[in-house]
């Protein structure tokens, strides 16, 4: 842990230097730091940026995962850094890609929901294309279709048409005559395929004699998880035993806001048994379900004895929520499976190709997932399973191997990160904070202290409430605005938080300074209700 305490140890060391008589501590560790990313720099390093969707960290073994094993990705924890406070200020898929690609918040780059990014919005791609970078963009764009994307911001794109699909994947790209082409390639899965292609474009980038910043935006693990056929059958075969039930499961939301108690993201009442959970097709492979009890079911048949997408005969509430979270976790962790190989794989292929010292490789999600944690499955709270993104990074010209960082960073601060390391200047209109520094294990001494984050759609397809709020390193305070809720979580006493302390007297004096702050941040982040009462799918 050679991060985990920089803070405590920057305190003791500062005070021994002023005991000692050395006064100016601060302005020599500022030098050093300086000097370190002066000569990152000068290198030029390459940037490879994987991001999957939906993937929680709490699916990731580096990160304590009891459900599954990611050696691939946990190398990178290994030979480089894992962040363990990273947050996505808009927790739903398109709003933090154009965080991630503008370095804004969702009110400044106008995709507060499911809406298509301003093509009149350069995003990171081409600020670092004219930094000399060779950029390329391939797999979910999901800011809109292919119209919305900047052909002078990429040397190379080819993204996905909306969602993309798991087989037989296609792209959208230029045809070389103005237009856009649709590339199909059959018979092929499309975390393999995306890593093939990845590849290629890395040699490309290569010989073009320029650093490269690539973007490889995999489909996986979305809704509906279609595992690979490598891992399908292994992962089916798999039992209550190899993946725990989180302890939240039942949670029965006691003392809790309405927002949870009335989303349509449960496990037992939304996931639906033919398009999710696939139980026909499970039960006609021969499986049976066994419950933590004991008790063993066999599929629901119709009168021609075949099996059917519904639930198993004499099923109770609790059976049910074990079956759908049983069949939900086995096809999402196969699929994360196919990531982990590619992450993996993409190692590999920068070592053999002499790349991997000067390649900063990042993995992280748009945003977390339930997966299972009270109950639910999704994202769109601001609750810790959703909120938290996954990020790893390796660099061994740059980042300490082994080492963890625990400040708390958000997708905004991606793009001046990544401007900052080209030795680019950050654009006035991006609103994040460089992390270069935090990432060579020298945390600046002024860093910031908490998260403001804004979910806006009340209503739709999840029945979701829209917040505003704060997590710092200790609690979490949210606003329910259309509700005029309030929640309060102390999360080093109650980490799950199952236990909302809102109303309590001890928390008084804390909630107001809360309080206070939110209005300072929206103040500093221009968020003055642009989007107040904006939709899912439309403004």
């Amino acid at each position: 842990m050679q991060n985990a305490s920089r803070r405590d140890f920057l305190v003791g060391a500062g005070a021994a230097a002023i005991l000692s008589g050395c006064h100016n501590w601060g302005s020599v560790l500022r030098t050093q730091t300086a000097e370190l990313l002066a000569q990152a720099r000068a290198k030029k390093i390459n940037i490879l940026y994987i991001m999957t969707d939906d993937h929680a960290a709490h699916a990731i073994s580096a990160y304590g995962s009891r459900v599954n094993r990611t050696p691939g990705i946990d190398r990178l924890a290994k030979e480089g850094m894992i962040f363990s406070d990273v947050m996505c200020t808009n927790p739903i898929c398109g709003p933090s890609r154009a965080s991630i690609l503008t370095g804004r918040y969702s009110h400044m780059n106008g995709v507060p929901t499911f809406v298509s990014i301003d093509r009149g919005i350069e995003t990171v791609g081409g600020h670092l294309r004219r930094a000399g970078y060779y950029t390329a963009f391939l797999g979910k764009w999901h800011v809109g279709g292919p119209k919305t994307v900047r052909d002078e911001d990429w040397d190379r794109w080819m993204v996905y048409e909306n969602q993309g699909v798991y087989f037989d994947p296609y792209f959208m790209e230029p045809d070389g005559n103005g237009g856009i082409k649709r590339t199909v390639y059959k018979g092929e899965y499309a975390t393999e395929n995306l890593t093939r292609l990845t590849m290629a474009q890395i040699d490309a980038a290569t010989a073009s004699g320029k650093p490269f910043f690539i973007m490889m935006h995999h489909k996986a693990p979305h809704r509906n998880w279609l595992p690979s056929k490598r891992y399908e059958g292994i992962f089916r075969r798999l039992t209550l035993k190899d993946i725990p039930m989180p302890e939240t499961i039942y949670d029965t939301y006691e003392g809790r806001a309405t927002p949870i108690r009335t989303t349509a993201m449960t496990l037992l009442r939304h996931m639906r048994p033919n398009f999710d959970l696939k139980l026909a097709e499970y039960f006609s492979q021969g499986h049976t379900f066994t419950t933590v009890e004991g008790k063993t079911f066999d599929g629901k048949k119709n009168e021609q004895g075949q099996y059917v997408n519904d639930w198993p005969e004499g099923m109770t509430d609790h059976e049910k929520v074990q079956l759908s979270y049983l069949r939900y976790m086995q096809d999402y962790l196969a699929c994360v499976q196919s990531v982990d190989d590619s992450v993996a794989d993409m190692q590999d292929f920068l070592r053999a190709r002499g790349l991997e010292e000067n390649t900063l490789v990042i993995y992280t999600a748009d945003q977390g997932f339930f997966l299972g944690d009270h109950g639910l499955y999704d994202k769109r709270f601001i609750m810790e399973e959703t909120l938290k993104m996954p990020f790893l990074a390796k660099c061994p010209a740059l980042i300490p191997a082994g080492s963890e960082n625990h400040d708390i960073i958000t997708n905004v601060d991606f793009a001046p990160t990544f401007m900052d390391l080209a030795g680019a200047p950050k654009p006035a209109e991006m609103q994040g904070d460089s992390f270069l520094a935090n990432m060579a294990g020298r945390t600046p001494f002024d860093w910031k202290d908490e998260c403001y984050a804004r979910y806006y759609v009340e209503g739709g397809e999840h029945q979701t409430a829209a917040w505003y709020g704060i997590r710092t390193k200790t609690d979490k305070l949210v606003y329910y605005y259309k509700r005029d809720e309030w929640e309060y979580f102390d999360l080093e006493k109650d980490p799950e938080e199952v236990h909302n302390g809102y109303g309590d007297a001890k928390y008084a004096r804390r909630i107001a300074e809360l309080k206070g702050r939110i209005a300072e941040l929206r103040t500093k982040y221009g968020d003055t209700d642009q989007f107040q009462n904006c939709h899912e799918y439309s403004l």
